[in-house]
Order: C-alpha cells, then sequence, then structure tokens
C-alpha cells in the first residue's frame, strides 16, 4: 500500500492550514503515485483518463475531514459523470466507483435506469465492498442488493444523494505496515470497471 499508518496522523492537526499544508505535502505526492498505477490501466479502455486532486479551495475556517483523487474520462471535471474515487478518512482509505448528486437533474433518469440494470453485476462483488451515499459523511454499510437497491431509490428521489461502491482498507490493517503495491486497489478497479462500462 503506497499509504503508511504515519499518513493518517494528518488528521490529528485541528487547524484549517496546518492540515492543508500536510495534504499537500504528505497525501497529495501519494495520489499522484497512485494515478501512475491507476491511470494506465484506465486508459486501456481506449478512453483518456485524468487524474483530479481534492484542493479544497472553498475551505475558509474547518480543515478537511478527507482528501481525494478521483478519476474520469474529462480534463475539466469529474463530478458530472460516473467516477472512481480513492481517498483517505482518518481511519480507512477507500476505493469507490461513484455517481454523486452533480449529475441530477439533468442526469436522474438515464444515470438511475443504469443504474437498476447493474443490479445483478453489483450483487456478485465479493462481501467486502461497501456502500456510502455521501463521499463528505465518513458511513458506509455492507453492499447487498437490498442496501444497493435502497440506495439507488434514495438517489432518484433525493436531492444530497450519491451512490458509491467499492472498498475500505482501514487503519491497522496488514497493508499499511508490510506492503508497497496498490494490488488491492488495483484489483477492485478490475472488479468495478465492467460496472463503470455499463453507467458511463
Amino acid at each position: 500500500m503506497v499509504f503508511e499508518e504515519s499518513d493518517f496522523k494528518i488528521f490529528d492537526v485541528t487547524s484549517l492550514a496546518g492540515r492543508m499544508t500536510l495534504i499537500k505535502d504528505v497525501i497529495d505526492p501519494k495520489f499522484e503515485q497512485s494515478a501512475a498505477t491507476i491511470l494506465p490501466i484506465l486508459n486501456k479502455n481506449w478512453q483518456q483518463w485524468y487524474a483530479h486532486v481534492a484542493k479544497h479551495l472553498r475551505r475558509t475556517t474547518y480543515a478537511p475531514d478527507n482528501t481525494w483523487v478521483a478519476f474520469a474520462p474529462n480534463k475539466r471535471g469529474y463530478k458530472m459523470m460516473p467516477h472512481f474515487e480513492l481517498g483517505i478518512w482518518a481511519d480507512h482509505v477507500y476505493f469507490y466507483l461513484a455517481v454523486e448528486e452533480n449529475m441530477k437533474p439533468k442526469e436522474t433518469t438515464v444515470i438511475v435506469d443504469k443504474m437498476m440494470l447493474v443490479s445483478d453485476m453489483v450483487a456478485k462483488l465479493p462481501r467486502e465492498f461497501v456502500l456510502s451515499v455521501d463521499h463528505m459523511v465518513n458511513v458506509s454499510t455492507p453492499l447487498t442488493l437490498p442496501t444497493y437497491d435502497v440506495a439507488v431509490q434514495r438517489f432518484s428521489d433525493t436531492k444530497h444523494s450519491e451512490v458509491l461502491i467499492g472498498i475500505k482498507l482501514l487503519l491497522g490493517d496488514k497493508h499499511f505496515k508490510t506492503a508497497t503495491d496498490l494490488s488491492q486497489i488495483t484489483d477492485a478497479l478490475a472488479l468495478l470497471l465492467p460496472i463503470y462500462n455499463k453507467l458511463k
């Protein structure tokens, strides 16, 4: 794993300036390092993908509780389309296939129909996969077909809602101590790519 247990200590710093400095100096280079592995995999599907490292430019008072790099086949942005997101909270690293609220309302019907069509594929993902309905809140649940269906319906009906599926690597996981590769992330990407290809 590119990330180390010491990386989580940035969240012990409470000031906006202090934490942002650590994010820029410690975490963002690791996102760039991760992108060097992930982008060549994504570019194999004949699309040009780009890495978008979160800048948190709108933060003026409170330090961000998480930070991330998003991957999308659009140089200008990623929130308006299905994309992949690698991020870190104070207690875990995550990798998600994300459909966020910025696609609404214009694309709501289209993307909801597509998310419903991939339900069978989602149901076949490994048991350790999780579901989140907001990339800005540190809450997730086990990914099952019923929880996924509820999240998709909520996305359809509720303005502030999202659907993110993928993996979490918890602080204390052995990979933060022994591994130096991104195998767990790339393995998850391989499983999520067929679903992405149906959503795009």
